[in-house]
């Protein structure tokens, strides 16, 4: 463990038991910390290149604060990115937290290849778009707004990490799509607070006042959020067969979320899993990737 980590988990172990109030006001500042966005990798060079490029003017969710988070309207701009025959069945990609659309850049390639069209964006905070925080409904609104763009359903929706939970409840709130594949995904938002207390440091007792307290830092408005966002309770519907992909070390996400996930959804998914490549190499893997297209092609009664 680096050494400034280590520090900054005494603190908060410190403070959380000296001064709860004052690490549950430090560590909600930190849960949402986006952080830099991250760059295009060189291997995703060409296929981020290669896009056609757009954007959306996006009012953003998160209300903590008065820093300079959204243009004079109140607005962010979100970028978006297309991929193959304009007239071809749509896929959505939907990227985790820290990434950006070009990290699904060896999946775009197979996708394309196969006569699919590709849609895509970088969510506030992230990537080319601007904005510096994210959060669920961010991406539930621009989903929407992506959806209701096209003429049919969705001929899959894919999600990476984060980005699983956001396409998940999308899908339960009505979006359409014939297909679902969730890759490194995650259960809930709590799964998120929970993560983060124990990666902090803070006490595990406070942990329903983090939960709390970060729910009230950034979206006051919203104190459903994570009753809202739960693939375990307000699950994929039957009618959409999903695919979960993890690798068994991940450690980030844990394979028993996806191990979860898969219960919960019995009558319509099925879990793919790998060894040895982890959160974020699992996107580039050629047997994921084929795995991904065999089940975009699957009759609609598999």
């Amino acid at each position: 463990m680096p050494q400034t980590q280590r520090a900054t988990r005494a603190t908060f172990r410190t403070l959380g038991r000296a001064a709860p109030p004052v690490a549950l006001a430090l560590g909600s500042a930190a849960f949402w910390r986006v952080g830099a966005p991250a760059p295009v990798r060189l291997a995703d060079r060409a296929v981020h290149d290669s896009a056609r490029r757009a954007t959306l003017a996006h009012r953003p969710t998160f209300r903590h604060g008065r820093g300079p988070r959204a243009g004079a309207a109140g607005t962010v701009s979100v970028a978006t990115y297309t991929w193959g025959d304009p007239g071809a069945p749509a896929v959505l990609l939907v990227h985790g937290w820290r990434s950006r659309a070009s990290t699904f850049g060896r999946i775009v390639e197979d996708l394309t290849g196969a006569g699919l069209r590709v849609v895509a964006y970088d969510a506030p905070g992230h990537g080319a778009s601007g904005g510096r925080r994210r959060t669920g409904l961010d991406d539930l609104a621009v989903i929407r707004r992506l959806s209701d763009a096209e003429d049919a359903p969705w001929a899959a929706v894919i999600g990476h990490s984060l980005g699983v939970l956001a396409a998940g409840t999308a899908l339960h709130e009505g979006i359409e799509a014939e297909r679902f594949t969730a890759i490194s995904g995650l259960t809930s938002v709590r799964v998120t607070t929970d993560g983060f207390v124990r990666a902090a440091g803070i006490p595990w007792a406070l942990r329903d006042r983090f939960a709390t307290a970060a729910q009230r830092y950034g979206l006051p408005d919203h104190p459903d959020v994570y009753e809202r966002f739960d693939l375990l309770t307000r699950t994929v519907p039957t009618s959409v067969p999903a695919l979960w992909v993890h690798d068994a070390g991940d450690r980030m996400n844990p394979h028993r979320l996806s191990e979860q996930l898969h219960e919960a959804h019995a009558a319509s998914s099925e879990l793919f899993t790998t060894t040895g490549l982890g959160h974020n190499k699992i996107l580039g893997d050629p047997a994921v990737r084929s795995r991904i297209l065999d089940h975009l092609a699957a009759p609609a009664s598999a």
